[in-house]
């Protein structure tokens, strides 16, 4: 359970998300791949289902209008989560050509990935189509895809239409090392929430980054940068999209008995009186168990991990972040407090594993006066 006011209900729950899918290859260069899930909180089918009255968990108005990602998730027991056809060397190219309903994975997964991890793991997938090649030691990633509703009452047709679509390329040429850089589109349109809601226009907007990964020795590093700009779709001041985004962490791995590992961490999502925050889009980042995690925006955080794998299966992670608002909106303190958290992973074998772990956030004053920084800072929390 957690409370972030004395205001605040207390919540516990469990979660639990099943996946059953299926390959069919029909010649050495077409495979068909479909996927059924199902995600919900133990003791209720619906927990997706979240409304105006449930503002303190982030599903909102604002959120239903604006955030078809937000933390709320699916009003039915099963969903069709992925089905696509994959061709490989498409028209006689060196181009991989997907077709249908599926995930988006690139890079670290700071700005696309399927939200397969940590709290509230309900997956993200897209309509569309998407391609992969290699051209030399360059690999070229590309879609084109509208998001998929998935039966989610927070992103029915009233959230308005989220075209979503990129182009990442990453350099592979040096050993241990990847190189990449990227372009994304983002457009969502206009609809009746969201001009109650105080937009006056659709949104669209890009997201330029690049990222530097790699391991060399015992070190291993991941840094991402990204500047986004466009049209928020809000009235001035907020009209415009300016804002920046940037994650990195070092770590080191010990050659010895169960290979305890340790890391440093930092994250800056910009916040601004004046411009929108920079909108996480489609993360697979948790950088909390409890602040909904792939929301969480108009923050820097700094923290680290140490780990150790006790046995072939048996891993255990020690983690503590601090987190700060970067913008305050006039309220009398931007800290928000920091978190502790213990977890338990055991590998049964390749194909089954399980996890368990226990988190507890340390409020701030910042938190208990509530600061805009959760639903990509749009709403109090």
């Amino acid at each position: 359970g957690y409370t972030f006011s004395e205001s605040a209900p207390d919540a516990l729950f469990f979660e639990q998300r099943t996946r059953i899918n299926v390959t069919a290859e029909f010649t050495d260069d077409v495979t068909a791949f479909v996927e059924i899930d199902s995600y919900s909180n133990w003791g209720d089918d619906n927990f997706r289902r979240l409304d105006a009255a449930d503002s303190e968990y982030g599903a909102g108005p604002v959120t239903r209008a604006i955030m078809p990602s937000s933390i709320a998730t699916s009003g039915t027991p099963v969903n069709l989560y992925q089905a696509y056809v994959d061709i490989e060397e498409a028209l006689g190219t060196r181009v991989r050509l997907r077709i249908g309903r599926q995930e988006i994975q690139v890079g670290s997964e700071f700005l696309v990935g399927n939200n397969d991890t940590g709290s509230f793991f309900s997956g993200f997938s897209f309509d569309g189509i998407s391609t992969r090649s290699q051209w030399g030691e360059v690999v070229l990633r590309t879609w084109n895809t509208q998001l998929a509703l998935n039966n989610n009452p927070a992103r029915w047709e009233e959230s308005g239409d989220v075209w979503f679509s990129g182009w990442y390329a990453s350099y592979i040429g040096f050993e241990d090392m990847n190189i990449d850089a990227y372009i994304m589109r983002y457009y969502q349109a206009l609809t009746d929430p969201m001009e109650v809601a105080g937009f006056e226009d659709s949104i669209t907007f890009y997201t330029i980054g690049a990222r530097f990964a790699g391991a060399r020795a015992q070190f291993d590093w991941d840094a991402d940068i990204a500047y986004q700009f466009g049209e928020s779709g809000l009235p001035s001041p907020m009209d415009d999209v300016n804002a920046i985004g940037a994650t990195a962490r070092l770590g080191y791995t010990f050659d010895v008995d169960y290979q305890p590992r340790i890391f440093i961490n930092g994250t800056y999502l910009s916040g601004d009186d004046e411009d929108p925050p920079f909108n996480r889009l489609f993360p697979d980042h948790d950088y909390s168990h409890l602040l909904y995690p792939r929301r969480l925006t108009n923050v820097w955080i700094v923290g680290g991990r140490v780990g150790a794998q006790l046995t072939e299966s048996i891993g255990m992670t020690l983690a503590a972040n601090y987190y700060n608002a970067v913008e305050d909106f006039g309220a009398s303190d931007s800290d928000l407090g920091y978190e502790v958290s213990l977890v338990a992973t055991y590998q049964y074998s390749e194909e089954l594993g399980f996890s368990a772990g226990y988190a507890h956030f340390f409020t701030g004053d910042g938190l208990r006066d509530g600061q805009f920084v959760t639903a990509d800072g749009t709403q109090r929390i």
